[in-house]
C-alpha cells in the first residue's frame, strides 16, 4: 500500500484564509444558537431577545464576508461550465486566465471603494442607532481587508496557473 502523497504546505494567505473560514464557522453556530434560544424564549414567555435579530443581519453580514476566501479558494461558486468544458484545452485555460485578471480588477476596484467609503464614515462620525449603538464604518471596516484577499487569491492564480490538460489545481504561496 503506497503512502498517501504529502499535504502541500500551506502559506501565509491559506493559513489567512482557513481562520477566516472558522471565525465564519463560528458564527454560523453562534446565529444558529441565539436563534433558536431567542425562539424557545418567547414561544414559552419567558423573556424577549429584542436585539437578537439585528444581531443576526450583522452576522449573517460577517459570514458571507468572512467565508468568502474560503468559497473562492475551494471554487465552491456555483459554475455552468456547459460552454466550457466543450472547448479545447488551450482555450479553456485562456478564458480561466482572462476570467482570473477580470476578477483581481474587480476586487482591486471594489478594494478601493470600500476603503474610501471606509474612511468617509470614519471622519464624518456617524453613530448606528438601533438595538447597538456604534459608529458608522464599523460596518464598512470588514470589506477592504476581505477585497485584498479575495484580491491575493485571484493574483497568486495568475502568477501560479493550474497545470494544464489537468484538474484545476492552484499553487499556494
Amino acid at each position: 500500500m503506497a503512502a498517501p502523497a504529502p499535504a502541500s504546505p500551506r502559506g501565509w494567505l491559506d493559513l489567512l484564509i482557513d481562520g477566516l473560514a472558522l471565525v465564519a464557522a463560528a458564527l454560523v453556530v453562534l446565529l444558529t444558537l441565539l436563534i433558536a434560544c431567542d425562539v424557545a424564549a418567547r414561544y414559552l414567555r419567558w423573556f424577549n431577545l429584542t436585539w437578537a435579530l439585528e444581531a443576526s443581519e450583522y452576522m449573517l453580514y460577517a459570514i458571507t464576508f468572512l467565508g468568502a476566501p474560503w468559497v473562492l479558494r475551494e471554487e465552491g461558486h456555483i459554475a455552468v461550465e456547459l460552454v466550457v468544458e466543450r472547448l479545447p484545452a488551450h482555450q479553456r485555460m485562456r478564458l480561466r486566465r482572462a476570467t482570473d485578471l477580470l476578477g483581481a480588477v474587480v476586487c482591486a476596484l471594489l478594494l478601493v471603494y470600500a476603503c474610501r467609503v471606509a474612511w468617509r464614515s470614519f471622519q464624518s462620525g456617524i453613530l448606528v442607532q438601533k438595538s447597538f449603538t456604534f459608529p458608522e464604518w464599523y460596518g464598512f471596516a470588514l470589506i477592504p481587508p476581505v477585497m485584498l484577499v479575495l484580491l491575493c487569491i485571484y493574483l497568486r492564480w495568475l502568477v501560479h496557473p493550474p497545470r494544464p490538460g489537468g484538474p484545476a489545481v492552484r499553487e499556494t504561496l
